[in-house]
């Protein structure tokens, strides 16, 4: 039986991010990521940006966890003060070796966010 394989690539995402909620800004950054991982199948990108470019507080979510043999344990997140049915955001707080890129950055669920990416 052929094993199959699991591997992620992080690039640069190369313009500015701007995300927002409920139509106010949560973020904005010009150093965002963007993860491509395939597995058990092709996931769609995944966009990671700085926790210092993230402009509200995020509530921890402890009762959330999942574990993803490529980042490490990933720590959920949701609005303070809001709350949402799903998380909110994610992220990788002691990454394994192979995703070291992402530690110190949050992705964010889509479903709640407006996204917007434009030239730098």
């Amino acid at each position: 039986m052929e094993e199959k394989r699991h591997y992620t690539v992080i690039d640069n995402y190369k313009r500015k991010l701007t995300l927002k909620y409920l139509n106010k800004v949560i973020a904005e950054t010009t150093s965002a990521l963007i993860l491509k991982e395939v597995g058990k199948s092709v996931y769609d990108p995944v966009f990671y940006l700085p926790k210092e470019d993230v402009l509200i507080k995020l509530k921890p979510e402890p009762n959330r966890q999942s574990h993803c043999p490529i980042k490490g344990d990933a720590s959920y997140w949701n609005v303070d003060g809001d709350f949402t049915d799903n998380y909110f955001a994610w992220s990788y707080e002691d990454t394994l070796p192979r995703s070291k890129k992402i530690k110190g950055y949050v992705a964010f669920n889509m479903e709640y966010i407006t996204f917007i990416s434009e030239p730098i």
